[in-house]
């Protein structure tokens, strides 16, 4: 391959992978097996969850920018989703949070987000009895 071919397409698998952020999923209970991404019920918030439930995963993604990532946090909602319908979750929790800037010695740094989620298990009749 020459130069002129290899350079284009180095910058464009560069684009693409910045364009597949890539959640990070940190396993805090069980995982059951998994279901339809369809069937993994969306909060807001744990108060809108109705039910008796216990987390069984924490899911994080990158930062990007508050003023035009609009598009990038609902693939990651959505994303998000995925990922706890893979841990067998029965909801998932998904907020947009601020990232944290810091004084960067007087350098204006843009305001960014980024998509939180708690995947959860519904905790059911069937569940095994907590030890005495």
């Amino acid at each position: 391959m020459s130069r002129k071919t290899v350079f284009p397409l180095l910058s464009l698998l560069a684009l693409c992978a910045c364009a597949a952020a890539r959640l990070d999923v940190i396993q805090v209970g069980p995982w059951f097996p998994a279901r339809s991404w369809k069937d993994v019920a969306v909060y807001r918030s744990r108060e809108e969850v109705r039910v008796p439930w216990g987390a069984i995963g924490i899911i994080h993604g990158p930062h990007v920018s508050a003023e035009t990532g609009d598009r990038e946090l609902e693939k990651m909602k959505l994303q998000a989703r995925k990922q706890a319908a893979a841990m067998g979750a029965d909801g998932v929790i998904v907020t947009v949070d601020s990232a944290v800037s810091g004084p960067d010695m007087g350098v204006y740094q843009e305001p960014e987000v980024f998509v939180s989620a708690l995947a959860v298990k519904y905790v059911t009749e069937d569940s095994t009895p907590t030890a005495r």
